[in-house]
């Protein structure tokens, strides 16, 4: 299951054309990963719009900065899309 699709990205950040169709995916699947592993939704779960919404954030700032090292970019999201995402978080107690 998605949070966003690679349309609905290329969408949000104006790419008319298929030529970054290989890193926007990249990021679009590391987002829908880091997002699915805070949420952790039940099989038929329906991202509500601002997850939905912090999911594109977080895509969109890591594509814009994507010749960043990797593994400072996974680390960093923007401070409005981890608000949105502390609401829907799942915790789980010991």
């Amino acid at each position: 299951m998605d949070m966003i699709t690679l349309d609905e990205f290329k969408a949000f950040v104006r790419i008319g054309h298929d030529d970054e169709d290989v890193p926007a995916q990249a990021m679009v699947d590391a987002a829908n990963s880091y997002v699915y592993g805070l949420v952790d939704p039940d099989e038929d779960y329906a991202p509500p719009p601002e997850v939905k919404q912090a999911t594109l954030m977080i895509a969109a700032h890591w594509f814009e900065h994507r010749e960043t090292a990797m593994a400072d970019i996974l680390s960093d999201i923007p401070f409005n899309a981890g608000a949105i995402l502390i609401n829907h978080r799942k915790w789980a107690f010991g």
